[in-house]
Parts: C-alpha cells; sequence; structure tokens
C-alpha cells in the first residue's frame, strides 16, 4: 500500500508541466498578435470611412457654395427683371401714346393760323401740357440734341452749307423720346453738311 502511494517529485512535475506552459505562451503570443493586425485592419478601416467622409463633406460644402451662387445669381436678375418691367413696362403703351402726342402738336400748328379759335386753342394745348406732363411723371421725355447723334437721331435729309458747324440740326421733322435712359423714338431730322457733301 505504501507503494502504491510514493508522489512523484515536484521537480518531475514540474518538468512534465513545463511543455504544455510553452503552449500556453505561445498560444497567448500568437492571440495578442491576431488582436493587433485585427485592430490595425479595424483602424485602417475606419481611416478610409472618415477619408470617404471628408471627401464627400467637401464635395457636399462646394456644392452648397454653387447653389448660393446660383440662388444669388437668380436673386439679383430677378431684381433686374423687375426692375426692368417698372422702367420699361409701359414701352409699348407709351410709343402708342407718341402719336397721340404728334396729333396734339399738328392741330394746334394748324388751329394757330386760324382765326377765332384762341378759345379752342387755350383749351387743346393745356390738355396737350397735360399729356406731356403725365409722360414726364413716368419717365417718357423729348430727345434733346443741338448736334446729330445717331444713337438718338435719325437723319431723314441734309442741307449743303457752310454757315454752321457740321452736323449740326437745322430742324426736327420728328421728335424723339426717351423712356428713361432708353431711346423710345428717335428724332428725325435734317442735318447740316458741308457743301459738296451730304450725310452717310
Amino acid at each position: 500500500m505504501e507503494e502504491k502511494e510514493k508522489k512523484t517529485p515536484p521537480e518531475e512535475n514540474k518538468n512534465k508541466e513545463s511543455p504544455r506552459g510553452e503552449n500556453r505562451e505561445e498560444t497567448k503570443g500568437v492571440g495578442e498578435k491576431n488582436e493587433v493586425q485585427q485592430l490595425k485592419s479595424y483602424i485602417a478601416t475606419l481611416e478610409e470611412k472618415v477619408k470617404k467622409l471628408e471627401n464627400l463633406a467637401k464635395a457636399s460644402n462646394e456644392r452648397y457654395i454653387a447653389l448660393q451662387k446660383e440662388l444669388e445669381f437668380v436673386k439679383n436678375h430677378h431684381k433686374k427683371q423687375l426692375k426692368e418691367k417698372n422702367l420699361y413696362g409701359i414701352e409699348k403703351f407709351a410709343k402708342d401714346l407718341l402719336e397721340v402726342v404728334d396729333n396734339f402738336e399738328r392741330a394746334l400748328k394748324h388751329m394757330e393760323k386760324l382765326e377765332g379759335c384762341k378759345e379752342a386753342y387755350t383749351g387743346v394745348e393745356m390738355i396737350y401740357r397735360q399729356l406731356l406732363r403725365v409722360f414726364e411723371k413716368y419717365g417718357i421725355v423729348p430727345v434733346e440734341v443741338e448736334k446729330f447723334d445717331h444713337t438718338l437721331c435719325e437723319a431723314v435729309g441734309t442741307v449743303p452749307t457752310d454757315e454752321v458747324e457740321e452736323n449740326t440740326i437745322l430742324e426736327v421733322v420728328q421728335k424723339g423720346y426717351k423712356l428713361h435712359d432708353r431711346v423710345l423714338r428717335p428724332a428725325k431730322v435734317i442735318v447740316a453738311v458741308p457743301k459738296n457733301q451730304e450725310i452717310t
């Protein structure tokens, strides 16, 4: 009985457990390496995602700036259109009214020569002046030039002369008008040119 219960010396047990301890250390080392690799891989994935998000944010910011500029352009364009509509919206109507003004002037010129039309002449002249005041209120004013200007006038005839400077307006055949800074109708004029020369 005593022989069966004989225990193995501690040194022998240590030697027998030693290989198992080494295996545990090796397994632990491999496990740590795997964890490090996984962490590196995870970090790389996160960095890639961050880079993609940064690019997306940059693109979104650039698009936002572009949209802001586009919106500003549309707003300015709309303001300009509204301003032009307010200033020049009556252009066609005003052109049609110019014929009425022309007829008033013809009537006054004719009545001026007639006897016994003083009261009628005064009444028609008052209406004519009232119409001109309404024109002025809405920015419709006569073109006033002394020298020929092709942007404001249309030469319908020339008079060769040395008595006045070249391009002097000798006669206004039909008055011109402007709507604010835009020519509504150019003035039709007769212009002075040097002798033996006609305006082209």
